[in-house]
């Protein structure tokens, strides 16, 4: 007959010694096991990193585009387009840092948006940047693909809405992509304004543009006239926009750094404005003759005349915006508040400047 521990006939110090012994024993069991389940972990921790490991190696074997000569592997890069260039900067470090060069990014954003932003709207970007960051910061390689995440969509998690940072050798691919997915306002000029109305046919304003991908077109937004509220026009197509061709301020008179000799024939833009609380436009024009002078003889001196004549030919004749007269000489603007205010001239030597006004031409005489 078998007996239990707690029998009176057993002496409690070997009952004692049982329960220890039976205690050890499963300590030891429950050891064994989360060693076991520890063991389990870093077994299947080391064959991921072999795995991976291996999958590197492989990928490495099997790209041989970074064992091509260096002129040539530069060359293909030059050649790609802003979307194969961010699929190429996944697959490597060293890829990724030649797909970020500048100078590849200087050359597509002067391709893309050199003739309506150019190199004034790049100015202002950097002033822009730098007044809000005090200093350059560092950006995780990780974040590389976001600048053009407005070109395809990402789904991968660290891609954040985070303000975007610049690197010293990054600042053509931030303006780019800012320019493309409409988070830039630049400065620009309309031919047209306010959809073609008649009273700016053929002439040009200054406005600040943003660019909207989806219908592939500009909003513009004018500068206020006196206490008129802010204009807004949207749909500008990209004809319709010009680059500043130069650092005068609508609010100011412009000065030619050489005073030009204006002929008969000569294609023109001169400065004009409604009221003197109004920002100057430019509007096209062609230097004519003195009334006086008989056009078809060679012996014209219109060119030494102290006045020069300027006509508005997409006005019909008779009309009062047909011909001005104006001094030659740098002078105050001239005009009043019934036929506004003339300002600077501008001569204009270049065929594709000349040829975006003939574009946007009126196809019937305004009155």
């Amino acid at each position: 007959m078998g007996y239990s521990v707690f029998s009176p006939d057993v002496d409690l110090t070997v009952c004692v010694i049982r329960f220890v012994n039976a205690a050890k024993i499963v300590a030891l069991c429950i050891f064994c096991l989360i060693n076991m389940r520890v063991v389990e972990k870093m077994l299947l921790r080391s064959k991921s990193k072999q795995a991976k490991s291996a999958e590197d190696s492989s990928d490495n074997s099997a790209f041989p585009l970074l064992d091509l000569p260096e002129l040539v592997l530069e060359s293909i890069i030059r050649r790609l387009s802003p979307y194969h260039l961010c699929q190429l900067a996944q697959t490597s470090k060293d890829l990724r840092k030649r797909c970020r060069n500048d100078e590849i990014w200087e050359t597509l954003y002067n391709e893309r948006w050199g003739k309506v932003a150019g190199m004034n709207a790049f100015a202002l970007w950097r002033r822009t940047l730098f007044r809000r960051n005090a200093k350059i910061w560092e950006r995780p390689t990780s974040l590389w693909l976001r600048p053009l995440k407005c070109i395809w969509y990402f789904t991968r998690s660290e891609l954040t809405t985070a303000e975007p940072v610049m690197k010293p050798n990054e600042a053509f691919v931030n303006l780019y992509w800012q320019l493309e997915c409409g988070d830039f306002w630049f400065p620009a000029q309309v031919f047209n304004r306010e959809h073609g109305h008649a009273g700016f046919m053929l002439s040009c304003y200054d406005a600040d543009l943003n660019y909207d991908r989806n219908s592939d077109t500009f909003c513009a937004r004018y500068l206020p006239h006196s206490a008129k509220s802010l204009v807004i026009e949207d749909g500008i197509s990209w004809e319709r926009i010009r680059k500043p061709p130069d650092m005068t301020s609508p609010s100011e008179l412009y000065f030619p750094d050489v005073q030009e000799e204006l002929r008969p024939g000569d294609h023109i833009e001169v400065q004009w404005k409604k009221s003197p609380s109004f920002p100057y436009g430019w509007w096209y024009g062609i230097v004519g003759h003195d009334d006086y002078c008989r056009s078809e003889t060679q012996n014209c001196r219109c060119h030494l005349d102290e006045k020069v004549w300027l006509e508005f030919r997409q006005y019909a004749t008779g009309s009062r915006w047909r011909r001005i007269q104006m001094r030659r000489n740098k002078a105050p603007e001239a005009g009043s508040e019934s036929d506004g205010f003339y300002g600077g001239i501008r001569k204009l030597k270049n065929r594709d400047d000349i040829s975006a006004w003939l574009q946007i031409w009126p196809k019937e005489p305004l009155k």
